[in-house]
């Protein structure tokens, strides 16, 4: 017997043994002739043969490639009487970095080099039939990319930038060896359990003896004895083997839940274009693997992805809907894209499962149980409820476990919203083999954090192995080794499964498992709430221009007594729900991906907005306003400088000259009072109106307005914000402070803030400039210019007016800082616990307080429109346009404005931002008047050269429910959608909702429109704490 040395060195050389034979497991047994056609364009067919050319015809020979380029490759292949009946593979070596395989006109395969598994590819040698059939030609060609560079994705990392130019060696039919193959995963598995089973474990013993049997009789130098004596060896090694590779588990085993999955990010470090390609050639991989093993089952994500293959890829749709037919390829997932969760808004998030779900069950008939989500960073506590709504039990997830602080409890459990719906979660794992090392590390935890702690919650772990994001999925090699674990002693029992079946077996045990009540914040990629701002600002601004475009489309579908018919924004939505996957609406994607998102939304506003233009008829001298608010409102907005000798037919409103922050010349408007989603009309006449004198007073170091008095220091903070109607002080220290820090994260840069970025916060903002700009009757505004760092400028101007305590920043930044980020910090005498932070469809509170690693570790968090700082009998609110990331700490709230990081997309964030944000004190506790003023803020009329005036359109007498979204049905009919919801947090009583138009009837739906009660709009139920409802009125 060998003693723990010896046997070492024995097992590394049956490790080695492995490498040796792994050569062995394919034959070349014929070397093709091809023909070449380099190209730029993503073809999606292959081309025509007159395109191609024998290498030895090409300027370039076999050489081939360059950055973006793809080279195709045409052959043909007869098999001969002595291959009759075998299965035939087919071997390419001819470099590039992913390719599809096309047998006989059809996508069939993929090869992929971005993983390297030993002397090659982990995808390298793929079937192209399954028994040869004598004398008939099979028709072959690969379209191989040649890849692009990727700077990389931590700091300072910088990737070497090759030419991507690739030599085409030879094209090879194979045929394989099913006895070295085998002989390979028998002893994988066995030396595996050896490496991972305890030192005191009789299994292992065994398993040892086992093991030293096998050395006894292998050959390891295959070139020094003939092919019979070496395969012989195998075999009798196999022999031993199996012995030790039949017993069997005991009934206490746990099980690893197996499922096929290749997870493809819609963009990341390659751009959507590539991605359509990335999907096409998995899917081919998969319907062959599909093909050779009866057992193997396969998930696919994300709606849009099939729909891609609908629109580019006809024959691959042709087999997903007959795969899906046979029950083992299984779409699920319940969304559009794989989104981003924390930005945006609660209709968004709503139309992802609203698209995702009607498409899969239109095309294939199939419903959604599950929201597969495993990237993305961190998961609103809203979701409940919208799933719930959908009829989504299942919640499946691998994000949290790369939190950097806390491990979270449970791995199974139940996820309760914050309305208390609740629905089952399960973090399951996407990166690992199914064999006995990546089992026993994350199932049993020997040797790895991420596996299942709470193991009295539930003994299953669902295991959805593949590589993703174009490795192609699962390899013939997994599929292979899974079979060696069937109830494996040592090992967790396996079992192939669909991911509608585990949600179901949650289902069952719902009843036992955890309850986790609130958000599963990601203790990771805090950077992602900030980084990129412009394309943050479309999102906002394009589900606001939507949301406007579709109450105007009803109103005027309504009015003209036809069916609402919302199909012509269609492609408007499609572009702002693909924009919201979660690499690129978080900014982490590389330039070219970042770039095309910036040019989309640019597209789709400027479309929306055109398209919402038409639809009214053009008129002089006067603006129809469009109130988005549920309430009327005559707060402020903004027209084009009106020429001099105009001004407004109704003495009620008030024009004053202003100008911008960006020293645009504008007319204010204020005291036109829009009906409650309606509309008014400003009608310009001749005429001078009298201008009543400015009742702000300013002494370069104070302002007193008919509402606060505001004392600020030598660098235009505010030091000093008093409400004269109390005597109120608000202020802590100086208020709207800028503050910067380097930024240099421990990894992931264009993702991550890290909670010592903030030890280095320090005040940064010189001033160089202030002056008064405005001084009129309503309006007061004081123009700062200030430098940031090394090349940066942010000039804004603080807006005060008369009849409100709103203080207003607008701002324009000239941000050229690398690896930098940028606060405006607002430190308060406030004293609270908790803040509010709205999310979709309500709020969460969150502490103030580092008592704990749990409170420590959210130290940067999402906001939307608005946080909230309050006592019981008063409390101050900060408003923004478009900045979802903040801190607070004690009574201090620190909005984020900008972050640098430069990788993936080395030019960081550069350029020129415009955007808003405010506080404003009120009096008494958290109420819904914060959520309402914090819709004002953000939901700016729109403004339209028309004369169009409407009334009132919906409204309810209930301050604390929000008519949220008014849209067309999604099966066009004479009906409008009504979204309501509770923004208060508190149970409301009976309530009315106002309509002002003929309703005949009012039903309740559920959120995916389906029809469940009718209901009286002068008598509404209550709605609970952040409570959604779905109103369909039919006219």
């Amino acid at each position: 017997m060998l003693n723990d040395a010896q046997n070492a060195k024995l097992l590394s050389k049956l490790r080695r043994a492995m490498e040796v034979f792994e050569p062995y497991i394919f034959t070349k047994v014929a070397q093709l002739p091809f023909v070449m056609y380099e190209t730029a364009e993503r073809l999606e067919k292959i081309p025509e043969t007159s395109l191609f050319a024998p290498p030895a015809q090409r300027p370039s020979g076999f050489e081939w490639g360059g950055e973006g380029n793809y080279c195709w490759f045409l052959t043909q292949y007869t098999p001969p009487e002595s291959l009759a009946g075998q299965p035939l593979y087919l071997y390419p070596e001819l470099g590039g970095y992913e390719a599809m395989l096309w047998v006989d006109g059809q996508p069939y395969g993929t090869y992929a080099t971005k993983i390297v598994v030993t002397r090659h590819g982990n995808h390298y040698c793929d079937r192209i039939c399954a028994a040869a059939a004598p004398g008939m030609p099979i028709a072959l060609a690969i379209e191989f990319y040649a890849g692009h560079y990727v700077v990389g994705e931590q700091p300072f990392e910088r990737r070497v930038h090759r030419d991507f130019r690739f030599t085409a060696k030879q094209i090879s039919v194979c045929t394989k060896n099913q006895a070295v193959l085998d002989f390979i995963l028998d002893l994988r598995v066995l030396l595996q359990l050896v490496e991972k089973l305890p030192d005191i474990s009789f299994r292992r013993a065994e398993l040892l003896n086992v093991l030293t049997q096998v050395h006894s009789v292998l050959y390891y130098d295959p070139e020094a004895v003939d092919a019979g004596t070496w395969l012989s060896s195998l075999a009798e090694a196999r022999r031993i083997m199996a012995p030790a590779l039949s017993c069997r588990n005991g009934t206490s085993a746990p099980t690893a839940a197996l499922i096929g999955h290749s997870h493809i990010d819609t963009a990341w470090l390659w751009t959507l274009e590539e991605t359509t390609k990335k999907i096409a050639r998995t899917a081919a991989n998969q319907f062959n693997l599909l093909d050779q093993y009866p057992e193997y089952r396969f998930i696919q994500s994300a709606a849009y992805h099939t729909w891609l293959m609908e629109q580019h890829y006809p024959q691959i749709f042709e087999q997903l809907q007959r795969r899906v037919a046979e029950g083992r390829f299984e779409l699920n997932g319940a969304v559009w894209v794989e989104c981003d969760c924390n930005i945006p808004s609660g209709e968004s998030l709503v139309r992802q499962f609203l698209w995702g779900t009607r498409y899969i069950r239109s095309r294939f008939g199939v419903e959604q149980t599950a929201f597969w989500l495993p990237d993305t960073f961190g998961y609103s506590a809203a979701l409940p409820q919208i799933m719930r709504g959908f009829g989504v039990t299942g919640f499946l997830t691998t994000k949290l476990a790369w939190n950097d602080t806390n491990r979270f409890p449970y791995e199974t459990f139940v996820w309760r919203g914050i309305d208390g719906s609740c629905v089952n979660a399960h973090f399951f794992v996407i990166d690992t083999w199914p064999d006995p090392a990546g089992l026993l590390e994350r199932i049993e935890g020997i040797g790895y954090k991420d596996h299942i702690a709470r193991k009295q919650a539930f003994s299953e772990r669902l295991i959805a192995f593949g590589y993703g994001d174009g490795g192609g999925g699962p390899q013939f090699e997994m599929i292979e080794a899974a079979r060696r674990l069937q109830n494996l002693e040592g090992c967790p029992n396996v079992e192939y499964t669909s991911v509608n079946d585990f949600v179901e077996k949650l289902e069952a045990v719902s009843h036992t498992l955890p309850v986790y009540d609130g958000e599963l914040y990601l203790e990771l990629h805090r950077g992602t709430l900030t980084a990129k701002q412009q394309i943050k600002k479309n999102n906002r601004m394009a589900e606001n221009l939507l949301r406007m475009m579709e109450l105007s489309l009803t109103r005027q579908a309504i009015a003209s007594r036809n069916p609402a018919d919302g199909n012509v924004l269609h492609p408007l939505w499609n572009t702002l729900l693909v924009n919201q996957f979660h690499d690129i609406l978080p900014g982490s994607c590389i330039a070219p991906a970042n770039d095309r998102s910036l040019r989309d939304m640019a597209e789709l506003l400027q479309t929306g907005t055109e398209l919402l233009r038409s639809w009214f008829a053009p008129a002089q001298n006067c603006y129809t306003v469009l109130n988005p608010l549920d309430e009327p409102c005559k707060d402020v907005f903004y027209l084009p400088e009106i020429a001099p000798g105009m001004t407004a037919s109704d003495p009620a409103v008030t024009l004053q000259p202003v100008t911008l922050a960006d020293g645009q010349a504008a007319t204010a408007v204020y005291g036109l009072e829009r009906p409650a989603l309606g509309a008014a009309v400003l009608h310009l006449v001749p005429g001078k109106a009298h201008e009543p004198e400015s009742p702000f007073v300013y002494t370069g170091r104070t302002l007193l307005t008919p509402l606060l008095e505001v004392e600020l220091d030598e660098t235009g903070h505010i030091v000093s914000l008093i409400t004269r109607a109390d005597g109120m002080q608000w202020a802590g220290a100086p208020m709207n402070t800028l503050l910067l820090a380097e930024d240099v994260s421990a990894g992931w840069d264009g993702w991550d803030i890290d909670a010592d970025c903030l030890m280095k916060l320090h005040p940064a903002g010189c001033l160089t400039e202030q002056k008064v700009t405005v001084d009129g009757s309503r309006e007061f505004r004081l123009h700062s210019r200030y430098d940031l760092g090394t090349a940066s400028c942010l000039e804004q101007d603080m807006i005060f007016r008369a009849n409100s305590t709103l203080i207003e920043w607008q701002t324009v930044l000239h941000w050229h800082e690398k690896h930098r980020v940028l606060k405006a910090s607002f430190p308060t005498n406030l004293r609270a616990k908790n803040v509010r932070h709205e999310i979709q469809f309500g709020y969460i509170e969150r502490p103030t307080t580092a008592n704990n690693v749990i409170e420590q570790a959210m130290f940067e968090r999402c906001n939307h429109r608005y946080t909230d700082l309050s006592e019981p009998g008063r409390g101050l609110s900060i408003f923004n346009d478009c900045k979802y990331g903040i801190s607070v700490q004690g009574g201090t709230m620190a909005l984020t404005l900008a972050k640098g990081g430069t990788r993936p997309d080395e030019r960081g964030d550069e350029g020129i931002y415009s955007f808003r944000y405010g506080i404003q004190p009120h009096t008494g506790g958290f109420s819904a008047e914060v959520v309402r003023r914090g819709m004002r803020f953000d939901r700016l009329p729109v403004i339209l050269e028309s004369n169009a005036p409407a009334g009132t359109f919906l409204m309810t007498d209930c301050r604390s429910v929000i008519v949220d979204s008014v849209k067309p049905c999604e099966d066009v009919q004479n009906a409008v959608i009504v979204r309501l919801y509770e923004c208060e947090g508190s149970r409301t009583g009976t309530f009315s909702l106002f309509v002002g138009f003929p309703a005949k009837e009012a039903v309740q739906c559920d959120l995916a429109e389906n029809e469940l009660h009718p209901v009286e709009l002068a008598s509404m139920a209550p709605l609970g704490p952040f409570e959604i409802r779905t109103i369909k009125i039919k006219y």
